[in-house]
């Protein structure tokens, strides 16, 4: 009995702590107003994103990237929310849990773009009622004041198809003077986060 118990401390010394559970959405966060009926829907009807008052659903375009299924901008241009359906690699169909697809998600990202984004925290979850969300940021590297860039937010939503999508809010800055700080873009995100529906 005595060696069963030194074998479970040693182990249970030897694994890791368990991850953090999921963050819950704050419902007391400020909100926009979406009276509007427009929506950005997926083709399979897996993910509806409802369209805000002042955002305007652009008209699809081939410029995009493969599997974009719409973009929404806002009225300041300030900010676009990007909705892409992701092709399932081995390492996400691997994944365990939102945490482990958000972080493949990444890694996907990372090669497509040729290493040139650097990840800006850690992969988290994001709880809302039985829905999982996986979550990371990053920002481009290209320029040299990456320090100063915004970081673009990503929720990686599982649907019950068998689809994957990104829903990234992408920060614009076409002037200084004209952008919005990181504490609006983090409430704005979080807007949609919780108005995203998820059939």
């Amino acid at each position: 009995m005595r060696r069963v118990l030194v074998v479970l401390v040693v182990l249970s010394a030897c694994m890791p702590p368990p991850p953090p559970p999921p963050e819950r959405l704050d419902l007391a966060l400020s909100s926009l107003d979406y009276a509007s009926e427009d929506e950005l829907r997926s083709p399979l009807g897996d993910v509806v994103v409802p369209l805000p008052e002042q955002w305007t659903l652009l008209p699809p375009s081939p410029e995009l990237a493969e599997g974009t299924v719409g973009l929404l901008l806002d009225s300041a241009l300030t900010m676009a929310l990007v909705l892409q359906r992701i092709p399932t690699t081995a390492a996400m169909q691997s994944a365990t849990d939102a945490r482990t697809l958000a972080r493949a998600c990444f890694e996907r990202r990372l090669q497509r773009t040729g290493n040139t984004i650097r990840a800006m925290s850690d992969f988290g979850v994001v709880g809302r009622d039985s829905l999982r969300f996986g979550m990371y940021e990053f920002v481009e590297q290209r320029r040299s004041d990456t320090a100063y860039q915004k970081r673009t937010r990503v929720a990686v939503i599982p649907t019950a198809a068998g689809t994957v999508y990104e829903l990234a809010l992408v920060p614009i800055e076409l002037t200084l003077d004209r952008s919005a700080d990181e504490r609006h873009l983090d409430s704005v995100f979080r807007f949609f986060l919780r108005i995203v529906r998820v059939p």
